[in-house]
């Protein structure tokens, strides 16, 4: 009897601590998330996204093939009415704007407090083209237009749809999106006009900068220590960089995309049909 009564005795120690053990695993993700810290010292990265060979070229979607003419002819629209996607947009010194430069693995430092993203919907057209978003965030569309757009919004690595989010006409809509295991990359596209596209990139501290017109980044406040660099464009290859960042210090740092490598999601491509394979190089700097 004894006996049993030891064998009880172990199988309930034994079932407490596998309970305890499952419920400190689950617990332990969030000991990982980002902590907001005071900076001392901090050091900062600055420099420039650059698109080194020939300028890649646009996409061409022919509007007589989607809805609403009347409105989408509004805006970036060629003579003949088909709407070009400039995806490539650089300076004389072809400086490169938005490219999402990020910090990747930093556990603590400054506080992380984004803006709301706001997106809207004018002329058939998304802006802006890109968007710097957290796992689990809200967004906000709103809708100008008198027509109503449904919207898909893809996981841009998989190719899946994670969400569908109507857009009625002259309204706010809002959606949030769930990024599945480690993807970072989104795709907005509407389901009636498909050259109304935004993007999407996911960051996981305030360690970020969305280049503007000349291409120049520079993030500050960055505690002392050794860092991952990566810098994404849509349509390119992330690159990377490894940095060492001393107190004080200002790194520089420049980023090369080369205008031959471009990679379009697979179900974006010419043999869709909806995209001319003549499409024009643009004649001047945009």
């Amino acid at each position: 009897m004894f006996e049993n009564w030891i064998k009880h005795f172990s199988v309930k120690m034994s079932c407490a601590f596998t309970a305890l053990l499952v419920l400190m695993l689950g617990l332990a993700p969030s000991s990982w998330a980002y902590q907001e810290i005071e900076v001392t010292n901090g050091g900062s990265i600055s420099g420039r996204a650059i698109l080194d060979g020939p300028m890649p070229q646009p996409r061409v979607y022919h509007l007589v093939l989607f809805p609403n003419l009347d409105i989408c002819a509004e805006v970036e629209t060629d003579d003949e009415m088909n709407r070009v996607l400039y995806d490539f947009i650089v300076d004389e010194n072809r400086g490169m704007r938005d490219v999402v430069v990020t910090l990747e693995h930093v556990d603590a430092g400054k506080p992380f407090r984004p803006k709301p993203i706001n997106i809207l919907s004018e002329n058939c057209k998304f802006y802006p083209d890109v968007n710097v978003i957290r796992q689990g965030e809200t967004f906000f569309v709103d809708n100008q237009d008198a027509v109503m757009h449904n919207s898909q919004v893809y996981q841009k690595e998989r190719g899946k749809i994670i969400l569908n989010i109507p857009i009625p006409a002259e309204e706010i809509s809002e959606g949030k999106v769930h990024f599945q295991k480690h993807y970072k990359i989104f795709q907005m596209i509407c389901g009636m006009h498909e050259f109304m596209q935004t993007w999407g990139y996911r960051v996981q501290n305030p360690y970020f900068f969305k280049t503007g017109a000349d291409g120049t980044f520079k993030i500050e406040n960055i505690p002392p220590g050794e860092y991952t660099v990566n810098a994404w464009h849509y349509l390119m290859k992330v690159r990377t960089q490894k940095i060492k960042i001393g107190p004080n210090e200002d790194v520089k740092i420049d980023f090369h995309f080369d205008g031959d490598e471009i990679e379009r999601p697979f179900y974006e491509t010419i043999k869709s049909g909806r995209i001319k394979k003549d499409a024009r190089l643009p004649g001047t700097i945009h």
